[in-house]
């Protein structure tokens, strides 16, 4: 499939479009600059021009088209060619790459006007707007707020350092990548900090740009100066604490003008608070007058509470600055969910989303305070102190070019299988440390999973697609087209084979044939025929499992939910029973684990902890505290279950007792899934490379 961008084509989606150089319909060019090829249109509606989904080779691109009615206007041409300009000289995480030759005129073949066109790296993750209502619109804690606003400022830094201000900094436009980075984006509006700028400030020629609630009183004449970023900056700050809008009448008097947000974010301390006040002063002069100052009073914010922590408490690596590249700070690195993540979460995040309908990732990242009601309190068990047990290196496995989203161990204990956002599947052969082979999908792989036997390879993601490989050799078998209408996010297979799950961004699950009824797999059946049920969870899904009796479908995520099969036996179309829903955690399920007696489910949340469920009461049995990261990722083995967090570290407890009897460290990154070979050796996926991670424990 590739569309054509030419607006006067009478059929931009012809189906013979897909490998051709020019569009069957109108004769224009397919793959622009000789280098990229349109696959989807992501939003009409974004301000003065369309936005697509562009591919180089199998690399992921955003591609920005301002629409035509625009091209005769001169200072919209101006602000869409600034977003190539700026973005080009910029080079850090928080921004979105722009080649130097991003922007360019794409000519169509009737003759038309020119279509001016600007591609840039794609970010695979939601802004902070849609995070915060995929994590349950709770206000994010102090900790995370200094190191969103430590990064944030170390990117207003770069621009500032290059003589531009961005002039629109709000939620929907800053973006959650799945490493967990800040992405400052829509640079359309940057101005360039030039002395004749500053010279003409009020004159009616200078481009006004306004957001409700975050552009700053100056801005509004059209007297934006550096110092207007940081309001915009410190009230993006207090919607992401307080979970509420600037002209949520909670925080503001409209009739008075005051803007009171402090008792609606109690968790925010008050040397912080005094700084965020600062940054939203009024007139401009009294906000802190550059980057270097606002990071000084973070590192005094956090000076104070290093010194009100325990002497045993670790200490986390704060993001290193552009500013200071030798500062050792104390604030958690960011997960990897959404996330999405819905974050975090399953990058995205959490990535893509039930807003969105991203896939992330990710994903998806989320945060909130306070834990949910649940009738009955359960033991909540505390982490004492453990006996460290370390890690080594032992290898690193290196190809994948874009976050790695799964990880599977096959039983022979020597063969791994990777799937990554790079649209890849790659089997790794560990005992030379080689990869094997390659499997290309047409975008992001967000989950895989294997047929009972081990003999098929299930794959899914972006491209609503689920995929077939035979093992070991990875040769495609078939393929699902359009399984679902949005990214698909989770995989599982029933214990005795005979079914396929899956599940979407949006929360829909569906149930699929896998097998004839002489137990050969139902490629055909389930193309031609469909699931055999569908089902829909509250929102976004980062995990499925089935109990071993395959009575119980369990589905975790925005909500942790188990699902009655036989009754979907017996039920009528339309009058599927309800869910029980279990609550307990505070914020996602990011992974969900089922003991082999069927009698106790376990669930990793963001929330930081571990809960434990009794299968037959759907009661919570206990809470297994001890992390200082979003747990990730479960592995249960015998009497113990491991988990693993952003945190870098790995908890190993005794679930009869419910304690914890191990604490693994030394690992180099946050852990989002894990494995173990049989000689021991751990295999961790995790942090901002792309890599694969073998470790010895010592």
């Amino acid at each position: 499939m590739s569309l054509c961008i030419n607006p006067s084509c009478r059929q931009p989606n012809h189906p013979e479009n897909g490998g051709s150089p020019t569009c069957m319909a109108c004769g224009s060019a397919l793959v622009l600059q000789g280098r990229y090829r349109v696959m989807r249109l992501i939003s009409s509606d974004s301000g003065f021009g369309r936005v697509y989904e562009a591919y180089e080779r199998n690399v992921p691109k955003i591609l920005k088209v301002l629409k035509e009615g625009y091209n005769a206007n001169d200072k919209v041409v101006e602000l869409f060619r600034r977003e190539a300009q700026v973005l080009s000289q910029l080079n850090h995480p928080g921004v979105p790459r722009v080649e130097p030759e991003g922007y360019f005129l794409y000519y169509p073949a009737d003759g038309g006007e020119p279509s001016h066109c600007l591609v840039m790296e794609k970010i695979e993750g939601p802004n902070l707007k849609q995070w915060m209502v995929q994590q349950g619109n709770h206000p994010i804690s102090e900790k995370q707020a200094m190191l969103w606003l430590t990064q944030l400022t170390d990117v207003l830094n770069l621009v500032h350092q290059h003589n531009y201000f961005h002039r629109d900094i709000k939620p929907e436009n800053i973006m959650l990548r799945p490493s967990g980075q800040l992405v400052l984006v829509d640079f359309g509006a940057a101005r360039e900090m030039t002395q004749t700028y500053m010279a003409n400030l009020g004159d009616s020629g200078i481009t006004t740009v306004s957001s409700a609630g975050y552009t700053p009183p100056e801005q509004e004449q059209g007297q934006a100066v550096p110092q207007s970023d940081f309001y915009a900056l410190g009230r993006t700050l207090i919607y992401l604490m307080t979970a509420k809008l600037p002209n949520d009448p909670a925080i503001y008097n409209s009739l008075t003008n005051a803007f009171a947000w402090q008792l609606a974010a109690p968790q925010i301390s008050a040397p912080l608070a005094d700084l965020i006040d600062d940054l939203i002063a009024p007139a401009a002069a009294n906000r802190p007058q550059n980057t270097g100052e606002i990071l000084g009073r973070l590192a005094q914010v956090r000076s104070r509470q290093v010194s009100s922590l325990p002497r045993s408490a670790a200490a986390p690596t704060w993001p290193i600055t552009t500013l200071d590249p030798h500062q050792a700070q104390t604030l958690p690195d960011p997960s990897r969910s959404f996330l999405p993540p819905w974050l975090d979460q399953r990058p995205w995040l959490l990535a893509g989303l039930t807003g969105l309908a991203l896939a992330l990732p990710l994903g998806w990242y989320a945060l909130s305070r306070g834990a949910l009601p649940f009738a009955t309190v359960a033991p909540r068990v505390a982490a004492p102190a453990l006996q460290t047990s370390t890690v080594s290196p032992v290898a690193v496995l290196t190809g994948h070019e874009n976050d790695i989203y799964d990880l599977l161990l096959l039983r022979d204990g020597k063969t791994l299988i990777s799937a990554s956002a790079d649209s890849t599947i790659r089997i790794w052969n560990l005992e030379d440390n080689t990869l094997r082979h390659t499997l290309a999908h047409d975008n992001v792989v967000q989950a895989i999973a294997t047929t009972v036997d081990q003999t098929t390879l299930i794959s899914t993601g972006d491209d609503r697609t689920i995929r077939f490989w035979s093992l070991p050799d990875g040769l495609p078998l078939g393929q699902i087209d359009n399984a679902h209408g949005t990214p698909i996010r989770a995989l599982e297979v029933s214990r005795n084979g005979r079914t396929l799950v899956s599940a979407d961004s949006e929360g829909t699950i569906k149930l699929w044939a896998l097998t004839d009824s002489t137990g050969a797999l139902n490629l055909a059946g389930m193309s031609a025929g469909g699931p055999s049920h569908t089902l829909q969870a509250d929102g976004t899904l980062n995990d499925l499992l089935f109990s071993r009796d395959n009575t119980t479908l369990i589905s975790g995520g925005k909500s942790l939910q188990l699902w009655n099969l036989a009754s979907l036996e017996d039920a009528a179309a339309g009058a599927v029973s309800p869910p029980t829903t279990l609550k307990g955690h505070s914020s996602f399920v990011n992974r969900i684990e089922i003991t082999d007696d069927d009698q106790t489910l376990v669930s990793a949340s963001a929330d930081q902890n571990v809960l434990l469920w009794d299968m037959a009461t759907k009661a919570q049995t206990a809470a297994l505290e001890g992390h200082q990261g979003y747990v990730n990722t479960l592995r249960l083995e015998g009497p113990q279950l491991w988990s693993a967090d952003a945190d870098k570290t790995i908890l190993v407890w005794d679930l009869q007792k419910k304690v914890p009897i191990q604490r693994i460290t030394g690992f180099e990154t946050d852990i989002w899934r894990f494995t173990v070979q049989p000689n021991g050796q751990i295999i961790t996926i995790g942090g901002t490379q792309p890599y694969i991670r073998l470790w010895r424990l010592n």
